[in-house]
C-alpha cells in the first residue's frame, strides 16, 4: 500500500494527463472523436482548434479535452466515477472559455456576439452500472426545483457508458475510443490479481502485443504506465 501510494504521488507529479486526455490531445485523434460523436465526417485537421483548458489561473480549472469546429464547441471529459456535479463543472469550464473568446469583444455593445453552439459529452467507464445513455441537468442540482420557464439557466451533459456493451457503435466509429475501453478493462482484470504497478504493466505489454493502442504505447510506454496508475 505504501509502495502504490509513492507510485500516485509520483504520477501526480509529473503526468497531469490521463490516457483518456493524452490519447485525444492531437487533431487527427480528436477530430475521429468529434465525427463518432456528431455523425459529422470532416477531414481537415487544420479547421479543428483545440481550446482544452491546460491549468488556468481562473479557479485552478482543466478539462480533458474540448474543440472547436464549425461553431461548435465540445467539451469532452471521462468519468471512472459517478459524477452528478459534471453540469456544475461543465457550467465552469465553458465560463471560462467564453470569457476567453470574448476578451476583444464589447459586452454593451448593441451588436450580438456570436458564440459556438457548445455541446458537453462526459465518456463514464467505472465499474457501477449506468445506463448506456444519460442526461445530467443543471437544474437537478438547484435547491429549489423549478420547470419550464421557470428554469432561468440550464446545462445539459450527455453521459455515454463506455463499458463492455455498451455504446458499441460509437466504439467502432472511433477505434481509438473503444481501444482505450479495453485497454482500461485490461488494468482492471489484472489489478484483481497482482499489484498496481504489475497489472498496468501487463496490460500494456498485452495490448501492444495484441494491437490495442499500439502505437501510442509503444511511443510513450513509460508515460503511459505514470498515467495509469495516476488515473
Amino acid at each position: 500500500m505504501k509502495t502504490e501510494t509513492v507510485q500516485l504521488t509520483v504520477a501526480n507529479s509529473h503526468y497531469k494527463d490521463t490516457i483518456f486526455r493524452a490519447i485525444f490531445k492531437e487533431k487527427k485523434e480528436l477530430l475521429s472523436l468529434y465525427n463518432a460523436i456528431n455523425g459529422t465526417d470532416y477531414q481537415d485537421e487544420e479547421a479543428l482548434q483545440i481550446n482544452t483548458l491546460e491549468n488556468a489561473v481562473y479557479m485552478n480549472m482543466r478539462n480533458d479535452v474540448s474543440c472547436i469546429l464549425d461553431m461548435r464547441m465540445n467539451l469532452y471529459e471521462h468519468q471512472s466515477t459517478v459524477n452528478p456535479n459534471m453540469p456544475l463543472r461543465d457550467l465552469f469550464y465553458v465560463s471560462k472559455q467564453l470569457e476567453v473568446m470574448t476578451s476583444e469583444e464589447n459586452l454593451y455593445s448593441s451588436k450580438k456576439i456570436r458564440i459556438p453552439t457548445p455541446k458537453f459529452v462526459t465518456f463514464y467507464n467505472g465499474k457501477e452500472w449506468q445506463p448506456e445513455v444519460k442526461v445530467m441537468r443543471l437544474s437537478e442540482l438547484y435547491g429549489q426545483k423549478c420547470e419550464g420557464q421557470d428554469v432561468a439557466l440550464e446545462l445539459i451533459v450527455l453521459q455515454l457508458n463506455m463499458y463492455h456493451g455498451f455504446n458499441d457503435e460509437l466504439k467502432s466509429a472511433c477505434r481509438l475510443l473503444g481501444e482505450y475501453m479495453m485497454y482500461v478493462m485490461k488494468v482492471r482484470e489484472y489489478r484483481e490479481q497482482y499489484s498496481l504497478d504489475e497489472a498496468v504493466e501487463r496490460a500494456i505489454s498485452e495490448c501492444i502485443k495484441e494491437g490495442i493502442l499500439k502505437e501510442f504505447l509503444v511511443r510513450q510506454r513509460a508515460e503511459a504506465k505514470a498515467m495509469s496508475i495516476f488515473e
